[in-house]
């Protein structure tokens, strides 16, 4: 099975920041450019923590939301309507959590894909300068 690109380069970065304690202050461009890539795989790490906490989040806001959906559909008779203003309140904040699912997704894929260009670059570098 080939595997992707992305995964070979978040290799290779963690490969290349894995750094030495008496080295990690070296005056050498490589060493300096190996703490870039280390404190940019840092920050793609946490970027994934951070948004998968989110989404636990609002997956947990869903369940309340539809935990509160079920049970008024199952207190209120099928012939009455007069709940309907709370069920479409419900419903409304369904479709509201997922537009933030959405919109989560959207902003995670645009920093992460920021921070992917700047550790190829990194890594391009490196590999560069440190033939």
């Amino acid at each position: 099975m080939k595997r992707k690109f992305k995964s070979k380069l978040e290799e290779k970065a963690n490969e290349l920041s894995q750094i030495t304690s008496d080295k990690i202050w070296e005056r050498s461009i490589p060493a300096t450019i190996r703490r870039e890539i280390a404190l940019t795989v840092n920050q793609i790490e946490q970027l994934k923590k951070q948004h998968a906490q989110q989404f636990h989040e609002l997956l947990k806001i869903e369940c309340y939301v539809n935990t509160e959906l079920k049970q008024l559909k199952q207190s209120i008779p099928w012939y009455t309507q007069q709940q309907s203003g709370q069920n479409d309140k419900l419903h409304q904040r369904l479709f509201d959590i997922e537009k933030e699912r959405r919109a989560l997704s959207l902003k995670l894929e645009e920093k992460t894909r920021g921070l992917e260009d700047k550790l190829l670059e990194l890594v391009n570098r490196h590999e560069e300068l440190d033939i």
